[in-house]
């Protein structure tokens, strides 16, 4: 009996070591996601401040100023926040953390002489320019030490040793100021856009791009047998249909050599919202200009005139044009397009009208009421313009569109598009252009 006692009890005691163990391991995991989204999530303000402490170089406009130096000074907080619950010695990141207090702060003491209408001095400007490169610095190392977290596969309980020499010389010489920490309710996050100027405006708004009477499931495949000229199509199945702003029947064509084709039509009126080839591109044959011909050519067999190639991305083999609508004289940025283009042969093996079919609609537009000189005085000075302006038409946060003036320029080593009203003459929007060895996305 007292052998038997001492089996169970060794056996409840294993059962609780290893019950033990487990929510050990499941803690762990858990705190090494927290960490991993606290990483991230700093990378991300201090990558935002950058963008916005650049923006403000070349800014002429003091609500836009406003604007700017608030998020900044809000991205501080945060990227604090998250610095502070990495587990790393908070002594290693001391000049760290300094340097964002003094960001958030600076950024903050701006706010005030906008709101009282006091100009920044010359002394302001040359401190947002130090703050501006060290800001840079910081954004750059730390996309170092995650790629060598990811390389190494180090998890971030581990970061105090990968981790500290490099952040310690992250700050080194941050410039030194002392300014006071004031408590302010926080504004809401800016959009981010990615492949050119606006091409994420199509969110949340009713399609006015859909024409002609509402189609069945067959008319949709002869609509994409029509659109896939030349492709041998062995089978169409149907996919799951559409729900979301536009209504779509969803296709799965494979072809005589065993491609995948994914296609969404319109139930109403019969547009191809999308279509994706999934083969392969292994090389490259054309030239870059080649690929927005062979784009601009399939647009107008597919009856879409009047589109005007703008910013493009080279990835896999393979080119993403995107174009805007032509309305006379001004790009319509809201009526977007993007051709996705093989770069081994020229064929188009992707396509995507959503923006366009949300957006495009017969509109008056209005005549210009500030000439493009009168525009160009509204532009700060520490710009550099590069290019003649574009009359262009952008959307807004409030869902409507705003005639402008497009400005392209360099301020340092950055170049930005900035937005002049052609009607008030006002800084309406700033984009920073991000150029890498694939293309431009703007911010």
């Amino acid at each position: 009996m007292v052998l038997a006692l001492l089996i169970l009890g060794l056996a409840a005691s294993g059962a609780w070591g290893y019950s033990q163990y487990t929510q050990k391991q499941e803690y762990r995991i858990f705190l090494q996601n927290q960490y991993n989204r606290m990483f991230y999530d700093l990378i991300d303000h201090v990558e935002t401040i950058e963008v916005d402490l650049a923006k403000t170089m070349v800014t002429a406009s003091p609500s836009q100023s406003l604007i700017l130096f608030s998020d900044i000074w809000r991205q501080s907080l945060s990227a604090q926040e998250k610095l502070n619950q990495l587990p790393i010695s908070h002594l290693t990141l001391s000049n760290t953390s300094k340097f964002l207090t003094q960001v958030g702060d600076y950024s903050y003491s701006l706010t005030k002489k906008n709101i009282d209408g006091t100009p920044a001095s010359s002394e302001d400007w040359d401190n947002l320019e130090k703050l501006h490169n060290y800001a840079g610095y910081l954004a750059v190392e730390l996309q170092k030490l995650r790629t060598e977290i990811q390389n190494k596969r180090v998890n971030l309980g581990e970061m105090r040793v990968e981790g500290n020499a490099r952040l310690a010389r992250v700050s080194d010489n941050i410039i030194n100021q002392e300014f006071s920490r004031i408590e302010q309710q926080l504004v809401d996050y800016p959009t981010l856009i990615y492949d050119g100027p606006f091409s994420e405006h199509i969110q949340d708004i009713e399609p006015k791009g859909l024409t002609g009477a509402g189609i069945d499931y067959q008319r949709a495949v002869e609509i994409a047998r029509d659109f896939l000229k030349g492709e041998k199509i062995r089978v169409v199945d149907k996919r799951s249909n559409g729900n979301g702003s536009i209504k779509t029947y969803g296709l799965d064509i494979t072809t005589e050599d065993g491609n995948r084709i994914y296609m969404d039509i319109s139930r109403k009126g019969g547009h191809v919202v999308w279509m994706l080839n999934q083969r392969d591109v292994n090389s490259v044959n054309i030239s870059p200009n080649q690929a927005v011909e062979k784009a601009k050519d399939f647009l107008k067999q597919n009856g879409y005139d009047n589109m005007v190639p703008t910013y493009s991305m080279r990835y896999d083999n393979i080119a993403v044009i995107n174009f805007a609508y032509l309305d006379g004289p001004v790009v319509v940025y809201t009526d977007l397009i993007k051709v996705k283009v093989a770069l081994d042969n020229g064929e188009i093996i992707g396509y995507e009208a959503q923006g366009y079919l949300t957006a495009h609609h017969s509109r008056s537009l209005p005549e210009p009421k500030v000439s493009a000189d009168e525009a160009r005085d509204s532009i700060s000075m520490r710009m550099d313009i590069k290019l003649p302006p574009q009359l262009t038409l952008i959307p807004l946060e409030n869902k409507s569109e705003a005639l402008c003036y497009e400005f392209r320029g360099q301020f340092e080593e950055d170049d930005f598009l900035v937005y002049i009203n052609a009607l008030t003459g006002k800084e309406q929007r700033i984009l920073k252009m991000i150029k890498s060895e694939n293309g431009v996305l703007t911010m």
